[in-house]
């Protein structure tokens, strides 16, 4: 673009007018003001990212990657451009093109601090906890006083079970910027702490800076602790109604933060509607196919043919306690894996690993399913060597070597690692698997009535596409179970909430270990807790879950069809 001396000085000022309005949040005028330069000079680099990154605060994500696009073709060696396409990919939950973008980025300066604060903040989605404190370090080392890295930092912290330095660190940053975002981060730590009451305080101080964020709003509701405050829910209330520039992610947030909220007024029958109206939305959002999900839990009674995993299954080690040794939680979400996990880690020789993602990872289900299909994983399957295998075992080890804190066991509470149980068995054969099996009506009613972060369990949102759901994995755990038998053992929720003790004593002598009474006192457990049943784990065994489900019979129906 060749301009003048002065034309050159003209577009600067209308450049800086622009920008300054749009960091004051008057988006209208920027917008205005930058399309007026582009006009002008429609191949200016910096006003088509800048008007793109003001369509991405807006939450307009396909016209803003069309003004990133148009700035990328006119410089591709510019790391911010390949940050931003990289962020509006992360908005759009596609998580693996926004790494691709930050890595790019990455390679350009490895200096450029918004796109390693970015790095950090995907590991931390994807759970990543050597990565992501990795990242959040090298951050700190760029710019010892941004303060984006040190609240990235903190979050590294949290995930590599770090909470109390976590917590301080969040509180030093609330001294300096008291903001929303802030706030919301020491609730979260709260939270997974237990500490469910200075959590909500912390969700109340976010509202006072941000008064509209559904988020913090949402939070708030979902907590046990908290008391609805009728103003607080009848804004709301309007917001969802008139407001037209928020999106299915967003009115669903709001939509389950209402029901949760006339659920504890007993307000049943509202509380039903916001119910079904927040899972609409949801489903409208995620759009999932249940029809890929049959075929994909059909076909894994295929590729892990009992033949096949006879013919793999790799010879028991003799020292195998020499390393910390897995105990698998799997089955529905919601299920009642949280609670088994928070009974076996109150045992001494148990730590509790929470969901960990490496069963899936070394695998290789997800990436090779996502890229290639089904068939293609069959295929890749096929050809796995002992010497593979051997690796793929190893590395499992090294990975919850370095969370079992010298611990004998670690469990894994992945609930989807219901679905690998041939390879776990190939890897681990003497493993101990526990199947947690809850009521389908309660199961399902629990699922349908949780928001679930990001797009994870996107059947979730649907009454039939539960039910059916729920039928397919009962299909695939007979399998399982006709090949395995009594090597898995299957932990009846309504039993162990009737019987705590005796559903207690046999989860610990089947994991062939001794008696502790600090199992029945699981809920006094300090670990940190981050599912949504982080709550419940903290007050002792009750009732109150069982036959949940029929407060809201008459909003159930297409659910109750499907399961019958």
């Amino acid at each position: 673009m060749n301009v003048s001396f002065e034309q050159n000085k003209i577009l600067i000022t209308e450049f800086d007018t622009a920008f300054k309005q749009h960091s004051a949040g008057e988006l209208e005028k920027a917008e205005l003001n930058y399309k007026k330069i582009l006009k002008k000079y429609p191949n200016h680099f910096d006003t088509l990212r800048h008007l793109g990154i003001l369509y991405q605060d807006k939450k307009m994500y396909i016209l803003a990657e069309r003004f990133f696009l148009k700035a990328f073709k006119l410089n591709s060696n510019e790391a911010s451009i390949h940050n931003n396409l990289g962020t509006i990919k992360f908005l759009q939950y596609k998580m693996d093109d926004a790494l691709n973008f930050y890595i790019k980025a990455f390679k350009i300066n490895p200096k450029y601090i918004p796109v390693v604060n970015n790095i950090t903040m995907y590991y931390y989605r994807k759970f990543k906890e050597e990565e992501c404190l990795k990242f959040a370090e090298l951050a700190l080392s760029i710019e010892q006083n941004n303060l984006v890295a040190k609240s990235n930092y903190a979050k590294a912290l949290t995930i590599n079970d770090k909470l109390p330095e976590a917590i301080k660190l969040f509180k030093e940053i609330i001294k300096i910027n008291p903001d929303c975002e802030n706030y919301k981060n020491l609730g979260t730590a709260y939270r997974n702490t237990g500490k469910f009451e200075e959590s909500c305080i912390c969700f109340e101080k976010a509202l006072e800076y941000e008064p509209n964020d559904y988020s913090c709003f949402f939070n708030l509701c979902a907590s046990k602790v908290s008391q609805p405050n009728i103003d607080m829910l009848l804004k709301f209330e309007k917001k969802l109604k008139t407001e037209k520039n928020i999106d299915y992610a967003e009115k669903g947030s709001i939509a389950f933060a209402l029901y949760n909220s006339y659920h504890k007024l007993k307000e049943f029958d509202k509380a039903g509607n916001f119910l079904l109206l927040g899972n609409k939305f949801l489903d409208n959002w995620i759009a999932d196919d249940i029809n890929k999900e049959e075929k994909y839990l059909a076909d894994i009674k295929h590729i892990y043919s009992q033949s096949f995993i006879k013919k793999n299954m790799l010879p028991s080690k003799k020292n195998d306690f020499d390393t910390p040794q897995p105990i698998f939680i799997l089955g529905m979400p919601r299920s009642g894996t949280t609670l088994c996990e928070q009974i076996l880690s109150s045992h001494s020789a148990i730590n509790g690993g929470g969901e960990l993602q490496y069963m899936t990872e070394i695998s290789g289900i997800g990436s090779t399913i996502a890229n290639q299909g089904l068939s293609e994983y069959k295929q890749k399957l096929n050809q796995i060597t002992n010497e593979e295998l051997i690796n793929n075992r190893n590395q499992y080890i090294e990975k919850i070597s370095k969370i079992s804190k010298k611990h004998k066991y670690v469990t894994d509470k992945m609930p989807h690692n219901f679905v690998l149980i041939g390879f776990i068995k190939i890897l681990f054969p003497n493993a101990k698997i526990i199947y947690c099996k809850r009521n389908a009506l309660d199961n399902c009613y629990s699922l349908f009535a949780h928001k679930f972060v990001d797009k994870s369990h996107g059947y979730s949102y649907n009454q039939k596409k539960i039910g059916k759901y729920y039928n397919f994995h009962l299909e695939l755990m007979d399998y399982w179970l006709e090949i395995f038998k009594d090597d898995i053992y299957v932990l009846n929720h309504e039993n162990l909430i009737e019987d705590q003790e005796k559903y207690s004593k046999e989860l610990i002598n089947y994991c062939d270990l001794k008696w502790e009474t600090a199992c029945l006192e699981f809920y006094k457990s300090k670990r940190q807790v981050v599912t949504a049943s982080n709550e419940q784990v903290r007050e002792p065994i009750n009732k109150k879950s069982i036959s949940a489900w029929k407060k809201y019979e008459k909003f159930l129906q297409p659910l109750i069809k499907t399961l019958n």
